[in-house]
């Protein structure tokens, strides 16, 4: 039986506010995983009734349900916008429809791509945990995308420009001010030489004036989130080689989950002692 063939026999559904917040939590981060929504929008009900809603939002057309291939151990569903959804996303924003970022097409990418975007999106939903506790709020959050991309010339190197190229940019209002950082989240597939570039980009990024006069802030930091220990310590090395210093910040998806984004977890270059992105 076709999905359209299902979706007519269905009774259309009354969207909830919460309903409204799933599917705007998903225009946000492309793709979330089955947990994440969880942990975002249902702290307080049961796995069942998390299931049961998306349930009826993927037959009613508001969500896509994104396959894994069966033998993988992430083989947990994922969620991605439908065509009601982006109609839903458009209203709530009041925006032109026109204007939302997302066609069916755009939910079809490779598992690799996939699993990158879902780390980022990993870490959006613990920092969103983390704050939820705390006085301190997310002003502004922004994906990476072609908007962020700057080519920074580099004098005397084999390439003429280096890439900055963040998987988000945001900032956190605190009682000290406002924080700015890039996040890079990193899946271990780059090289060290490479890792490098992004540092030197984003030094001569700060050092040449363009970032205070684009963005209107002074400083910002740097905070990478890798799969492992060992890969901490191999990108701190090349960092600190690269000339990075304190701006450069270094932790592990495990570290966050057990402790929190703002949990004294962050490592630089060129001190062993953890610290706090609000430090």
């Amino acid at each position: 039986m076709t999905r359209k063939t299902k979706t007519n026999r269905i009774a259309q559904m009354a969207l909830t506010a919460r309903d409204v917040m799933i599917i705007l939590s998903i225009y946000e981060n492309r793709f979330l995983k089955r947990d994440q929504i969880q942990r975002l929008h249902f702290v307080d009900a049961s796995h069942v009734a998390c299931c049961v809603r998306l349930k009826k939002l993927y037959e009613n057309r508001f969500l896509d349900r994104v396959g894994r291939p069966a033998a993988s151990v992430k083989s947990q569903a994922v969620y991605a916008l439908d065509k009601r959804g982006a109609d839903v996303v458009a209203a709530a924003l009041e925006i032109n429809r026109h204007k939302i970022r997302w066609s069916r097409a755009s939910n079809r990418v490779e598992w690799l791509f996939m699993d990158h975007t879902l780390a980022v999106s990993e870490f959006k939903v613990c920092l969103n945990a983390t704050l939820a506790s705390r006085r301190e709020e997310i002003f502004f959050y922004q994906r990476g995308d072609k908007s962020h991309l700057r080519r920074i010339s580099v004098t005397g190197a084999k390439k003429k420009y280096f890439v900055v190229a963040p998987d988000a940019f945001f900032g956190i209002q605190s009682g000290r001010g406002k924080h700015i950082f890039f996040l890079e989240v990193d899946m271990g597939t780059e090289t060290l030489s490479r890792f490098a570039e992004k540092v030197v980009a984003y030094k001569r990024y700060w050092k040449s004036g363009k970032y205070g006069e684009e963005y209107r802030f002074n400083h910002f930091r740097v905070i990478t989130v890798c799969e492992s220990e060992r890969r901490l310590a191999n990108l701190r090395r090349a960092t600190g080689e690269a000339g990075g210093m304190s701006m450069f910040l270094f932790t592990t998806f495990q570290a966050i989950q057990e402790y929190g984004t703002l949990g004294s977890i962050w490592l630089s270059p060129v001190s062993d002692l953890p610290t706090s992105l609000l430090e």
